[in-house]
């Protein structure tokens, strides 16, 4: 077994909690290694084409208070270099080009000085009183062993806390997690000639291909003249349920084939339409979440709860898709307002040494559907590293001085509550 033990801090998951906390401990000085299984970095944005970059802003105030911005820092930057390429378009969401999104995360990281080991899957870790010590890989060189002062679960599917034997909740109090979605971009489509109905004619092709069930349609340009990016079937089941993840990616294939027929017989627009590219991975909404030291609920929601402690914000409503086709379950906050999530439900019970930097952080199932767009986690991953890097040598992610973090998130043009549209660019 190849053992690597030269490193301060230790991210598993490269995805955009992943690159916020190897980026930000990076550039803190902190020497980091940043493990990731597919080939590339991005988690959702890439390997599963999740797109676009939802709304980043409040909603307008109850007295007509314009919207302001509540997700930036390394988010903003990684937008600002896709728009230089002009693979952004910017806006209250942010649509970009995947391929490009790979580029600009591979120069991020690697300006930061963070070393990155790609199609290294976790497997197994071992603990030692409340600290984790060593991480273990499945690569194809052989297996991996990693040591460092502070890991961070960047996987989206808390798999490194279960392996250092967290506490973890699966889904709602019935177990039950969102359904997966196979997206995918077609080329070839006349977007200057789609009809506005569109979600409307989707709904009644259910009536036209049964096995189709496309009502869930949410269609995007992209930057690349005629393509367009498709979110538009729901499959029932879990990705740590090896027969339902298995099962998905194959019948998300073969619904995406069927609505692409469907899209050429029934909308012109789409009558030399093509299929560019599946997501390499099933979309995942939810699945494990790792119990902190704070327990985002649904009253902190519902009030716009902020902390002394917060480290990043969320404006983004309660989005809970259901296991049927059409229906979605919103809650929404307070006009013009945000939450913030607090520094301890980054902070897995237990463990001392360890930090969840991903859409699996310490919240309940309902609030779980609010903060897990990816805007919010690449700020969270970024209060994951930089509290990382400030908590060394030692390495107790419970000894950061809270002030001084957030000062630092804020310096580095965070946003630690609402800006003003012009501030946040300034």
């Amino acid at each position: 077994m190849q053992r690597i033990d030269s490193y301060d801090v230790i991210v598993v998951g490269g995805g955009p909690g992943g690159v916020g906390a190897a980026v930000k401990a990076g550039r803190s000085g902190a020497k980091t290694l940043l493990l990731e299984r597919e080939g590339c970095l991005g988690g959702g944005a890439t390997t599963m084409l999740v797109h676009p970059f939802m709304p980043h802003w409040t909603k307008k105030g109850p007295n007509g208070e314009p919207p302001r911005i509540v997700n930036a820092g390394l988010f903003r930057e990684i937008t600002d270099r896709l728009i230089a390429r002009n693979a952004g378009q910017d806006g209250h969401v942010v649509r970009f080009d995947d391929e490009i999104l790979r580029i600009v995360l591979d120069e991020l990281v690697a300006e930061a000085g963070v070393d990155v080991i790609f199609h290294a899957a976790l497997f197994d870790a071992t603990v030692d009183g409340d600290r984790v010590v060593a991480a273990r890989f499945a690569h194809n060189g052989g297996p991996i062993e990693v040591t460092g002062k502070v890991f961070i679960d960047a996987t989206g599917d808390g798999l490194l806390a279960e392996a250092a034997g967290c506490e973890i909740e699966v889904g709602d109090d019935q177990g039950h997690v969102m359904p997966m979605t196979l997206n995918f971009i077609l080329g070839g489509v006349d977007t200057d000639n789609l009809p506005g109905n569109l979600k409307a004619l989707a709904k009644e092709g259910d009536k036209d291909t049964p096995a189709l069930i496309n009502t869930n349609l949410s269609c995007t340009s992209i930057p690349r003249k005629g393509w367009m990016h498709f979110n538009a079937v729901r499959i029932p089941g879990g990705t740590i349920d090896t027969r339902d993840l298995s099962t998905a990616e194959a019948e998300g294939r073969r619904r995406v084939e069927n609505y692409l027929q469907w899209l050429r017989a029934k909308v012109p627009a789409f009558k030399d339409a093509y299929l560019v590219k599946t997501g390499q991975h099933m979309g995942i909404r939810e699945s494990r979440r790792v119990v902190g030291d704070y327990y985002l609920d649904r009253e902190d929601f519902g009030s716009a709860a902020k902390f002394d402690d917060g480290i990043a914000c969320c404006s983004y409503p309660v989005d809970i898709h259901g296991q049927q086709q059409g229906i979605t379950t919103f809650a929404h906050l307070p006009e013009g307002d945000y939450y913030q999530i607090p520094y301890r439900c980054l902070t897995p019970r237990g463990r001392s040494n360890l930090l969840v930097a991903a859409r699996s952080i310490s919240a309940s199932s309902f609030v779980h559907a609010s903060l897990r767009i990816m805007p919010v986690v690449i700020n969270i991953g970024e209060a994951a590293g930089y509290a990382a890097a400030m908590c060394l040598p030692g390495g107790d992610v419970r000894a950061v001085d809270l002030p001084t973090l957030r000062r630092q998130i804020a310096a580095d043009g965070g946003a630690l509550e609402a800006l003003d549209p012009e501030t946040a660019k300034a």
